[in-house]
């Protein structure tokens, strides 16, 4: 029998508590409009995860060359990225859908193992099991964000929050590539975040010129771009530090137009983004044709996938400041 990896186990935990949080809804429920764009369901977030779950199957399974391939075979998808061979299912159906999906997924990486390669991107080297598995954990649990954000509710965050941690410090040389700045590892950066458990999860060499510190939660918020470091609680100081906390993302993508607010004084001016399923490698600067944008002509619309990119929500909100307009909720006792 395979045995269970780090971080297939976290993932099937999450999928598990996503599932609690749906699993009750009514049909006018699954059709309430989710955050951070104005074009999608509730249905539209976890239709969205079961469908690359679904490309994940199928490319696991040696079917298919590229995400990009596998999933324009199986649905065309419009200018807003819904998925339009399933826009006439239920939402009972969907999420049937997606558990179906996700337990072949989960069964797929625990038979090839953390060390197992899986085709991903068009014209990139095939990723390893683990690191497709990382990639869809952080993306289910910023999707999560969505579904809470909506809801009222507080986003749950768990130990294995620290997979989306490693994904926003891995990715720092291309962050800067992307955003048209050098990236110059010599000056010291240091990341100190405390995860639920108390447990200090760090990066970087101490020092006293640039260093983020606070909670692992506040700042994986911000590497899913769901929120704007400045309202947060972290303490971010040093100009590298500012500029870091600017346009950190977990994700492989080039930043859309539209982020300039969120950037630090002097920094750059990054688009917005798009959520990847392709966890962040190695190699220099990788180029898209098409995005999600989170501003055009001041309203919120998804524009049609890259290739070789998982499209993702934009935000409702424009790029400056979160503005809160629901009052916060704690978790239901269910999902605790």
């Amino acid at each position: 029998m395979p045995e269970i990896f780090n971080p297939v186990d976290d993932l099937i935990a999450e999928q598990a508590l996503v599932d609690a949080l749906v699993a009750d809804f009514t049909e006018d429920d699954w059709n309430r409009m989710a955050s951070y764009c104005t074009t999608w369901t509730f249905k539209d977030v976890i239709c969205h995860i079961a469908f690359f779950d679904y490309c994940a199957v199928e490319l696991l399974a040696g079917r298919g060359e590229s995400v990009n391939a596998v999933a324009d075979a199986a649905s065309e998808q419009d200018e807003h990225c819904h998925v339009m061979a399933f826009r006439d299912q239920s939402g009972a159906d969907i999420l049937n859908w997606w558990r179906e999906q996700r337990t072949l997924m989960t069964a797929s990486f625990l038979e090839l193992g953390p060390k197992g390669r899986v085709p991903w991107a068009a014209g990139i080297p095939p990723m390893s099991v683990r690191s497709l598995a990382s990639a869809r954990l952080m993306e289910l649990w910023a999707h999560s964000v969505d579904l809470y954000d909506a809801l009222g509710i507080d986003p749950v965050v768990k130990e294995r929050i620290t997979s989306t941690l490693f994904l926003s410090w891995q990715g720092r040389p291309n962050m800067y590539n992307v955003n048209g700045l050098a990236f110059d590892p010599e000056i010291p950066m240091y990341l100190e975040l405390t995860l639920p458990s108390g447990e200090l999860w760090t990066k970087g060499e101490p020092n006293d010129q640039n260093y983020i510190k606070g909670s692992a939660k506040d700042w994986a918020l911000v590497a899913i771009r769901r929120r704007n470091w400045m309202d947060t609680g972290l303490e971010v100081v040093g100009d590298e530090a500012r500029t870091y906390a600017g346009i950190v993302q977990t994700y492989a993508e080039e930043p859309a137009l539209g982020r300039s607010q969120n950037r630090p004084e002097g920094g750059a001016t990054p688009p917005l983004r798009t959520l990847s399923g392709r966890s962040w490698g190695r190699g220099g600067r990788r180029r898209n044709r098409g995005r999600c944008r989170s501003l055009r002509r001041g309203r919120a619309r998804c524009a049609r996938a890259p290739p070789a990119r998982i499209p993702a929500p934009c935000r409702k909100e424009p790029p400056g400041r979160v503005r809160r307009t629901a009052a916060r909720r704690s978790v239901p006792e269910r999902l605790a």
